[in-house]
């Protein structure tokens, strides 16, 4: 009989996984962590009972995150990871020589241990002598940080969806400790969750970034294994707005045949949101585009 992992989007609809072989399943003091082979989708790497890496689609999430923000800031050299110790957000950060240091802090090490064991061309930039790895909590050590005065070019929140202990991550208190490691200069990128399931979590954290610095600019990327496969991000700066001025498409250029998602093409189109997603970000009176719905909750998103 064919093991099966489900994963619920939500309380009716799930994404359905054959498992072809269990590597490991266990609790930490912070989150169950589920490893096996599954039909499709390569390795998976599963937290609280929810798909986070597999080896099919890992890239559309991983480039998305970093990638935006690193090709819009001029020279990004010292950049933070809260969370991501899979090691893939780590990996495209350091694929750009502008960066002298890449701090990663993720509070369970079990994650990072798994990656070094399944996932060793992820985990592999762990190990470089840029990174800087940190088994700790995140909300401590940007605290702590920005009380220090540190400064950051980029901060990028690559972590799991707001719900138990990853709720601190997605509030302003967290998100203004987070403005004072940029600066005036720096981008902040958060995961935002899934436009198509979760829109109330989207919309959120897009209100909640926007009244907290000068610009918060929403973008798109796939990953197959997330709910809805279409993935929020969103990247803040009181600096110039992310997309106002073009990516150095040289930038890009030298680094494409290494990446398996973002190109120029995608740097260009990114920001191009669906009308939905329009409608449900920029129905408010703050924002600039005119109303478009009475309630984008209407279209079932």
């Amino acid at each position: 009989m064919e093991k099966r992992y489900f994963d619920p989007w939500t309380r009716s609809t799930h994404l359905t996984l054959t498992v072809k072989k269990f590597y490991e399943s266990f609790e930490t003091p912070f989150q169950r962590i589920d490893v096996f082979e599954a039909e499709d989708f390569g390795t998976v790497l599963a937290l609280g009972g929810v798909t986070n890496v597999t080896d099919r689609d890992e890239c559309g999430y991983h480039e998305m995150i970093a990638h935006p923000a690193m090709f819009a800031h001029p020279n990004p050299k010292r950049v933070l990871i809260i969370g991501g110790g899979d090691g893939g957000t780590l990996r495209e950060v350091l694929r750009h020589p502008e960066v002298e240091e890449a701090v990663l802090v993720d509070i369970d090490g079990e994650v990072i241990r798994c990656a070094r064991q399944y996932f060793a061309y992820m985990a592999a930039a762990l190990d470089h002598p840029k990174a800087k790895v940190i088994v700790g909590d995140g909300l401590a050590y940007v605290e702590e940080a920005a009380a220090a005065g540190e400064r950051f070019d980029v901060v990028l929140i690559d972590s799991t969806d707001p719900v138990d202990a990853a709720v601190e991550l997605f509030t302003d208190a967290f998100y203004s400790q987070c403005g004072k490691l940029i600066g005036d200069t720096g981008i902040l990128v958060p995961q935002s969750d899934s436009p198509v399931f979760y829109m109330d979590r989207t919309r959120a954290n897009f209100e909640r970034l926007g009244g907290l610095f000068t610009h918060a600019t929403p973008y798109l990327g796939q990953t197959l294994a997330y709910p809805g496969a279409l993935w929020t991000f969103i990247a803040a700066t009181n600096g110039p707005k992310v997309g106002s001025v073009p990516m150095s498409e040289a930038r890009i250029a030298a680094m494409e045949d290494d990446l398996r998602y973002f190109n120029r093409d995608i740097a260009r189109a990114m920001f191009a949101l669906p009308t939905y997603v329009k409608r449900a970000l920029y129905n408010g009176p703050k924002h600039a585009l005119p109303a478009m719905c009475d309630n984008p909750d209407d279209f079932g998103i």
